[in-house]
């Protein structure tokens, strides 16, 4: 019997033009070569604008879009609804508002192109319940599929690999878009650079896009976004000490509702590479981690960013405890597995 035939669509990043949607790879790409995995389904992967992506519909039973909001998808998911195939629509943020900080926000307001590209749709996925709420008076029905990490495809060999900390000292900091904090953001600059400059044997690698404050941070190393299957064996083979992941929180009231939708892949990528992490008091992480046990949790004020870094920094056992229960916690209740599963109700 042949198996099922899926094409996802990928698209650019809303909020770094030119380069491809991470939202894409984590959520969709990811899930589904899990599934492929499995032997449950055939699937590949084409741009929307590339001139291949029809015949691709053409092929496939089932399209998957993410956030798309382009003309080229728009008519995609038109062939597609008129060819029978079943089309599905995720969101994993809310879309349909960016905050102040976000290069998003500088976009023109794409909300009534995402709807008519929803009309077409069977079903329309969701990243978390919160988001689920919010979104209600655009989409009605959506459907629970959450995030999850593929670990055993990135460290095969568990834990033991992952507890052997580079020297010298590595801090690692990931973060798509700019720097996710407004009233807070002076201070978590502050912070970084009074400990780096009082402990100078530590470095702190950056992977994302590049934000107007790095110039101020002379010891951050930046590496650009790269595509996310090298991001996670870089983070694996940095063997870094600890991370840190700034998000804003009650602080910020204008952005609260956004960052209350996001969704915590930081944890789940450092959790599964095991990285122990400093994260901000946002709902998204205050829901999914255990402070003390699988991360340190802290409001976003200078006082706490300082004691944040300089405990886990020299806290040795501590590190260890957290990148063993946060290893644990992804593996049990944030594995790709739970992702899948969800994702492949969709298709029948």
């Amino acid at each position: 019997m042949r198996k099922l035939r899926v094409l996802a669509l990928q698209r650019e990043s809303h909020v770094a033009p030119g380069v491809p949607s991470l939202s894409v790879a984590a959520r969709v790409t990811e899930v589904l070569d899990y599934l492929q995995h499995m032997e449950k389904i055939d699937y590949t992967s084409i741009t929307e604008t590339d001139a291949a992506a029809a015949a691709g519909v053409r092929w496939a039973d089932v399209v998957i879009l993410s956030k798309h909001s382009s003309e080229p998808a728009f008519a995609l998911a038109q062939q597609g609804r008129r060819a029978g195939k079943r089309l599905v629509y995720d969101i994993d943020d809310l879309i349909f508002s960016f905050p102040e900080y976000s290069g998003g926000k500088q976009k023109k307001d794409k909300t009534t192109q995402i709807l008519q590209i929803i009309e077409q749709c069977d079903v329309v996925t969701v990243a978390n319940l919160r988001l689920q709420e919010k979104i209600r008076h655009h989409v009605e029905d959506t459907h629970f599929v959450p995030n999850g990490m593929w670990v055993e495809k990135y460290a095969p060999e568990g834990l033991p690999r992952l507890c052997a900390e580079a020297i010298p000292d590595r801090i690692v900091f990931t973060n798509a878009d700019f720097i996710k904090l407004e009233s807070s953001k002076e201070l978590l600059l502050t912070a970084l650079q009074v400990f780096f400059i009082k402990h100078p044997q530590f470095v702190l690698d950056f992977y994302g896009d590049p934000f107007p404050e790095i110039i101020s941070l002379p010891f951050l190393h930046f590496t650009n976004r790269m595509p996310y299957e090298q991001y996670i064996h870089s983070l694996i083979s940095g063997h870094y000490a600890l991370s840190i992941t700034p998000l804003g929180a009650s602080e910020d009231p204008a952005a609260a509702d956004f960052n209350a939708c996001k969704n915590p892949f930081k944890y789940l990528n450092y959790g599964a590479a095991g990285i122990p992490g400093i994260y901000s008091a946002s709902p998204i992480y205050t829901g999914c981690i255990e402070n003390g046990v699988t991360g340190l949790v802290i409001e976003n004020r200078l006082s706490e960013w300082t004691e944040a870094l300089e405990t886990l920094a020299f806290d040795h056992e501590l590190r260890h405890r957290i990148r063993a229960a946060a290893f644990e916690d992804i593996v049990a209740t944030h594995h790709v597995r739970q992702s899948a599963d969800a994702l492949w109700q969709t298709f029948g």
